[in-house]
């Protein structure tokens, strides 16, 4: 039972295969509609569709060596070099962008390969 206890708490290693950051690289899951069906509201539309973009574009930039801080502008324009279906991203995608990508530089676990 210990040895199954150890090997439980062992971290786990997250490879991210390094790609360069270029437009289209980055899929989106699927839109709020499909992932959690017919019946979400509109609140929990639009909180899922902002962070699917904030991740997608996170681990873009995390892939492509970006680190914080970076500037607003800098943020809405990897947004719009990945030709996400968005104009310009809102405050909350932004700040949800910078938390996604301080997670992913701040996990030990997550390297990057070559």
């Amino acid at each position: 039972m210990l040895r199954s206890l150890r090997r439980a708490l062992r971290p786990v290693r997250v490879r991210i295969s390094a790609r360069r950051f270029a437009a289209g690289i980055a899929e989106l899951p699927p839109t709020a509609r499909e992932a959690l069906g017919i019946d979400v509201t509109a609140g929990e539309a639009i909180a899922y569709n902002r962070v699917r973009v904030a991740t997608a574009t996170a681990v873009a930039l995390y892939r492509s060596g970006y680190t914080l801080p970076m500037t607003d502008d800098d943020l809405d324009d990897a947004v719009l070099a990945l030709d996400f279906p968005c104009s310009v991203p809102s405050a909350e995608t932004r700040a949800s962008i910078r938390a996604a990508l301080a997670v992913l530089d701040a996990d030990y676990t997550v390297t990057l390969t070559r």
